[in-house]
């Protein structure tokens, strides 16, 4: 069975600010419908994949699918080893050649188009982009023949459902500007001032996670006479 991992840390923030720093990534984030059953991302390590690997009729959908499930993912390694389109190599070699860093960006670009949908503790969000400063590490497990796979991205992100011509362009400007200030300050030997947070209200919190105030239980009032006379006189009720 196949089950080599790919962990994505990131961190992503909105024209607001920063967001949300070292966080997890969960194929349910790109779609907490379809793929709420699949808890990890899966990689291979040591055979160079691209397009052409793929049957034609298969969607985008499709293709995700492989490497969220272990059972089509060893379904294609089948097919494509029949077929004698590829050849396992060491992963040290894999390294050199440049396959590990050529199939983290099949994945990142597979699930992280521009526009593509992206859920955050069940706050929604359009991503514009990302970026990865092409560094991995490889981690290895006891008992396997690949090892763990971690990187780290940083995503920019629109609140919403949807994503303008005009929030793109707005996005955009405002991630070069921080790049120029960045080179500025490294420039002058400065060091480099941290993203800015973005407001409380602005924070991705899962409202459902929030516990719920504790009431206090209402009372009212019953006034009432004894023996024909005015006095009244109060009894407290709880509801």
């Amino acid at each position: 069975m196949s089950d080599n991992i790919l962990i994505i840390k990131f961190n992503a923030s909105t024209n607001k600010g920063t967001i949300i720093k070292d966080e997890t990534y969960k194929p349910s984030m790109s779609n907490p419908d379809i793929y709420s059953k699949f808890p990890n991302l899966l990689f291979i390590p040591s055979i160079k994949i691209t397009p052409e690997l793929f049957q034609k009729d298969l969607g985008e959908d499709d293709i995700k699918k492989i490497f969220l499930s272990p059972t089509q993912l060893d379904n294609f390694l089948h097919i494509i080893r029949e077929k004698g389109l590829y050849r396992p190599i060491r992963i040290i070699d894999a390294q050199t050649k440049g396959i590990i860093h050529n199939n983290i960006i099949f994945i990142l670009n597979l699930f992280f188009k521009k526009g593509s949908k992206f859920v955050i503790n069940n706050n929604s969000y359009i991503i514009n982009n990302y970026t990865w400063n092409n560094q991995y590490i490889l981690t290895p497990i006891a008992g396997k023949k690949a090892p763990l796979t971690k990187i780290t991205l940083d995503f920019v992100l629109q609140k919403g459902d949807t994503l303008s011509f005009m929030d793109s362009a707005s996005l955009t400007c405002m991630q070069k500007r921080k790049a120029i200030e960045d080179d500025y300050y490294r420039l002058v030997g400065l060091d480099v001032k941290p993203s800015k947070t973005a407001p409380a209200s602005e924070i991705p919190v899962d409202a459902r996670s929030i516990p719920k105030p504790k009431t206090r239980p209402l009372t009212r009032h019953i006034y009432y006479t004894r023996g024909g006379k005015n006095k009244k006189k109060c009894k407290t009720m709880k509801r």
